[in-house]
């Protein structure tokens, strides 16, 4: 089962407000990535956030990965891991296409590898597999790493490098972290 992740947990420190709750096309940013991660093919949607109703970090203050790691040991302990899959998107990409995430899962699919975008590190696409907790329990523990491309890259991840064609737009690359980021047409925030 392909799970779509949304990363709705930083703390928004240069956008001056939650970001996630901030509101676009009448949808809260988790709202938009969820539809997002929905029109890309997944069949269930898990918001990583550090609050009531959502799944939340079981190693505190690791950034990114720390939202995946509590997805994964979430799915775990509910026992939806076995042949399961992760489209992770942060909340803050709300012009990503599902064309091009669909796009990437399918390639991770045919290689049977997880796979990122070159120059990139999110969104990604990764297989659940026995040994992927340990892996990134290991590298934010044991290696005290935080980096999203380096972990990716230590579980000999594929950079996707099909960003530009003919189904993809240079915009869905928007990341708005700051008010400077926001659109004027997305409207005040």
């Amino acid at each position: 089962m392909l799970h779509g992740v949304v990363l709705a947990g930083g703390q928004s420190r240069r956008m001056g407000q939650d970001k996630a709750m901030m509101q676009y096309k009448g949808n809260t940013l988790i709202q938009c990535a969820s539809k997002i991660l929905r029109s890309a093919g997944c069949q269930e949607i898990l918001v990583s956030r550090n609050e009531d109703g959502y799944v939340g970090d079981k190693i505190p203050h690791v950034g990114p990965l720390g939202g995946v790691h509590g997805v994964l040991t979430f799915l775990g302990e509910n026992k939806k891991s076995a042949n399961a899959e992760l489209l992770v998107l942060p909340v803050d990409m709300p012009l990503m296409l599902p064309t091009f995430l669909s796009a990437m899962v399918n390639y991770g699919r045919a290689k049977k590898r997880a796979c990122y975008v070159r120059s990139r590190f999110m969104p990604f696409y990764m297989p659940i597999e026995k040994n992927t907790i340990p892996t990134i329990e290991d590298y934010l523990i044991e290696k005290n790493k935080r980096r999203v491309v380096g972990f990716l890259k230590s579980i000999n991840a594929l950079a996707y490098e099909n960003l530009y064609d003919d189904n993809t737009k240079n915009s869905q690359w928007l990341n708005v972290n700051s008010p400077s980021d926001w659109p004027k047409e997305y409207g005040s925030i």
